[in-house]
């Protein structure tokens, strides 16, 4: 749990560090009339594109896990109580819809915001 941790603050410092570099601007060249610069395109949505991955990979390893998780323990309780079989595999499933369910809701939001932030990047 801790290695998850300090990976986590890590990336953290990592992805926040390298925004104060992107904020710097150049004058425009002499004598360019159609120049762009950095301010005049709006903000970095490049860091709303890795975010949007970030979430979308998350959830889906979650679901993943909590799906596994699920079906390893309900094997477990059959194996000790086979005759409550049926009410295991009953829960077990209702468990991994409602876990499934979540996992899909997460992927269309990051699909949105894939959609939303693709459009406004420059």
């Amino acid at each position: 749990m801790m290695r998850i941790f300090i990976a986590a603050l890590a990336a953290f410092v990592l992805l926040t560090a390298a925004v104060p570099a992107q904020a710097a601007t150049t004058a425009p060249p002499a004598g360019a009339s159609n120049y762009v610069s950095a301010q005049s395109a709006g903000p970095n949505y490049g860091l709303a594109l890795i975010g949007v991955g970030v979430g979308a990979g998350l959830a889906g390893v979650g679901g993943g896990v909590g799906i596994g998780a699920i079906g390893g323990r309900a094997c477990e309780a059959i194996a000790r109580q086979p005759e409550a079989a049926g009410r295991i595999f009953n829960t077990m499933i209702i468990s991994a819809a409602l876990i499934e369910g979540f996992t899909f809701f997460a992927m269309v939001v990051c699909l949105l915001g894939w959609v939303t932030a693709r459009a406004f990047a420059p």
